[in-house]
């Protein structure tokens, strides 16, 4: 997928950019062609999505297994490298960094983008009255 990210350091407006030349891409969905030693919970044709740093353009990435996660039955690849990077971020911003709990509110003074969409989401899916 192309997210906000990448845009980011392709325009080199990141902090430590990566050398050149380098292949863009933060987040992939595929089925595992291969596993590393000692890598426990993965097999060799398992539907997942993955979060490499960079590289996720390639045909084949290598990722840390801690940055792989299975698939849903009936998720596409197409919607898992869609959907992770935007609910990853949504949920780190809603409850990790704002500590979002019941009975808090939350006020969005931007609503553009894919972050965006997915924190409203999120709140009606933790069951918030208000939109």
């Amino acid at each position: 997928g192309l997210n906000f990210q990448d845009l980011m350091v392709r325009q080199g407006a990141i902090d430590s950019p990566p050398k050149t030349p380098f292949i863009l891409g933060f987040e992939c969905a595929g089925e595992v062609e291969e596993v590393g030693e000692g890598v426990e919970g993965f097999k060799v044709g398992d539907r997942v999505v993955a979060l490499p740093e960079y590289r996720a353009w390639a045909e084949l990435v290598l990722v840390p297994a801690q940055y792989v996660y299975h698939l849903p039955p009936g998720l596409s690849f197409l919607d898992a490298a869609a959907l992770t990077m935007n609910y990853l971020v949504a949920y780190i911003l809603l409850f990790e960094l704002g500590g979002l709990s019941p009975g808090k509110s939350v006020l969005l003074h931007s609503a553009g983008g894919g972050v965006v969409s997915t924190l409203c989401a999120s709140f009606e899916s933790k069951g918030s009255n208000e939109k």
